[in-house]
C-alpha cells in the first residue's frame, strides 16, 4: 500500500478528514518526509505522542500535510490536550504551504471571527485563503469563494463570478454546491427561475451527498418538491443523467 493510500485509510479510521489537494509552495525536506511517514506508522500503532513528535518535526521541515494533521489532532483533542489556538496555528502553517483543506479551516475562522482566538472578522484574509484552494481546484474552497462573491464579502458582489465557482465545484461532485445551484434556479436569484433545472441539481446532489449532506438534500426535496408539476421531475432526471455522462467520472 502506498503512503498516500495508507494515510487516507488511517485518517478515515480516525474520523478525520483529508485531502491531498493543494499546491506546495516549498517542497518538504527529505528529513521532513521521513518524519511524516514515521508519524503515520506511530499513529497506526497507537503511539500518538510519537506521531505528534514526528509530525512536529515534519511540519518544521515544511511538510504541509503534517501541519494539517496536527491541526486536526489539536482541534479534536485526539491524543493531545484540545487547543483551538494550537490547532489554528498548525492550520495556518499548512495553509501557507498550500494545503487547501487547511485553507478552508483558516478562511472560515477569518470569515466568521473567533472570540476565543481573539480573531475579528477579516473578509480579505478569508477570501485569500479560499482563493488559494479554489485555484488548486479544491471544491470546498470554490464553494466558499462563490459564497463570498455572492454576498460581496471582501470583494464587490459578483453573481457571475459566484456562479462560475459554484459550477466548477459542482463538476467535482460537491453536493453543497449542487444544492446551492438548485436554490438559485428555484428562487431565480440572478437567473431566470427554472424548476426543472433546479430539480436536476437536487437529483445530482442526492447522488453525491454523504450522510451529513443527505439531510440537506431531503430538506431541499421537501421544500421544492411541492412546486414541481407533472412530468417535470422526470425531465429533471433526464438532465441529471446527461450531466452524469459528461461529469460523472470526474
Amino acid at each position: 500500500m502506498t503512503v498516500r493510500k495508507s494515510l487516507a485509510a488511517l485518517v478515515a479510521s480516525l474520523g478525520m478528514t483529508l485531502t491531498m489537494t493543494g499546491a506546495v509552495i516549498a517542497s518538504p525536506t527529505q528529513a521532513a518526509n521521513s518524519a511524516f511517514e514515521s508519524g503515520i506508522e506511530a499513529y497506526r500503532t497507537g503511539d500518538i505522542a510519537g506521531a505528534v513528535g514526528d509530525w512536529e518535526k515534519a511540519s518544521d521541515g515544511g511538510h504541509p500535510m503534517a501541519a494539517y494533521l496536527l491541526g486536526q489532532l489539536y482541534e479534536q483533542g485526539r491524543g493531545v490536550e484540545q487547543s483551538a489556538a494550537t490547532s489554528f496555528h498548525y492550520y495556518q502553517v499548512a495553509a501557507a504551504a498550500g494545503q487547501a483543506q487547511a485553507g478552508v479551516k483558516v478562511g472560515l475562522i477569518y470569515r466568521d471571527g473567533n472570540k476565543a482566538l481573539g480573531i475579528k472578522r477579516n473578509y480579505e484574509k478569508a477570501l485569500e485563503n479560499f482563493e488559494k484552494g479554489a485555484a488548486e481546484s479544491w471544491p470546498e474552497s470554490q464553494y466558499y469563494l462563490a459564497d463570498m462573491y455572492r454576498r460581496g464579502l471582501g470583494t464587490p458582489a459578483n453573481r457571475s463570478e459566484s456562479m462560475r465557482w459554484l459550477i466548477l465545484a459542482s463538476k467535482k461532485h460537491h453536493a453543497p454546491s449542487l444544492l446551492e445551484l438548485a436554490r438559485i434556479h428555484f428562487e431565480g436569484e440572478g437567473v431566470n427561475p427554472d424548476r426543472v433545472l433546479g430539480w436536476s441539481y437536487i437529483e445530482l446532489a442526492s447522488r453525491f451527498a454523504d450522510q451529513a449532506e443527505g439531510k440537506r438534500v431531503n430538506d431541499a426535496m421537501d421544500k421544492y418538491g411541492k412546486r414541481m408539476k407533472a412530468g417535470e421531475k422526470d425531465e429533471a432526471k433526464s438532465i441529471a443523467d446527461e450531466w452524469m455522462t459528461k461529469y460523472g467520472a470526474s
